[in-house]
């Protein structure tokens, strides 16, 4: 199982695959042979970027977000609308928290996944089939053990109400048939083993019924991948929710980037 942080990973490197191509195709439908120019020039108030390379296949995903969204008005708009706009500019708030090594919960990576399936699928990239995966991979992993812990308390309450059923007729017979048998031979003597069997039968009946608490031993943390003996894990925290004022819009965003770090996906 890949860990929220590699879903991430692949999340951003198959958008960045899948976006080439469509960026290329309208820039040139715009701008024809002078696109690369024109592209450049969304990274004019940049200080981290040193500047686009003639090949698009070297550009990595903060590059053609960002060209996507300072060339909205002028080449992307037609074919694209408000809400992926929105989509383009939550991506690059998720992407600069990836190459700054932020933290990302389940709802981070889902939501990420989210919406680079819908910003693919808009596009009609032939990799969006890749992020459907990672999504159901996701919940797999995410609810997979929540099921299948339900599925075993129910089991195991069940089987506790039969071995219960079984002590009980078990221990009706032997006091049905104790004073039967040897009523006569024993006289009131019968009573005191008689009860005595009750009470046994009646204590493994109550310890059978009675909820106990869930003992785990020894397992894998499916986050950390560190041994813990709990259903909590003590090394994992508790990352930051989603942050909607991480999307700032306009020139003042784009001057306020910080500089990229060299492991942005290709």
């Amino acid at each position: 199982m890949n860990s929220l942080q590699d879903n991430v990973t692949t999340a951003l490197e198959t958008l960045t695959a899948g976006l080439r191509p469509f960026v290329q195709s309208q820039l040139q439908s715009v701008f024809g042979d002078n696109w690369i120019v024109e592209a450049r020039k969304s990274f004019n108030k940049d200080r981290g970027h040193t500047g686009l390379d003639e090949d698009i296949e070297n550009w990595d995903a903060h590059a053609l977000l960002t060209v996507m969204w300072d060339q909205w008005n002028a080449v992307f708009r037609r074919k694209l609308n408000l809400f992926e706009r929105s989509l383009v500019a939550e991506l690059r708030a998720f992407r600069n928290r990836w190459a700054h090594q932020g933290d990302f919960n389940f709802d981070d990576t889902y939501r990420l996944l989210d919406s680079v399936q819908r910003l693919l699928s808009k596009v009609h990239a032939g990799n969006v089939g890749m992020i459907g995966e990672l999504k159901f991979e996701l919940l797999r992993d995410e609810f997979g053990e929540t099921i299948n812990s339900a599925a075993q308390k129910a089991d195991n309450n069940r089987e506790r109400w039969v071995v219960a059923f079984v002590y009980l007729m078990c221990g009706s017979v032997f006091v049905w048939l104790l004073p039967t048998t040897f009523g006569k031979l024993l006289g009131d003597i019968v009573w005191a083993p008689t009860g005595a069997i009750a009470l046994c039968f009646g204590y493994l009946i109550y310890k059978r019924i009675k909820v106990r608490p869930v003992q785990l031993g020894p397992h894998e943390c499916r986050k950390c991948r560190r041994i813990i003996y709990g259903t909590t894990c003590p090394y994992c925290v508790s990352p930051p929710v989603f942050d909607s004022s991480e999307i700032q819009l306009g020139d003042a965003e784009l001057a306020a980037e910080e500089a990229e770090r060299p492991n942005a996906p290709r």
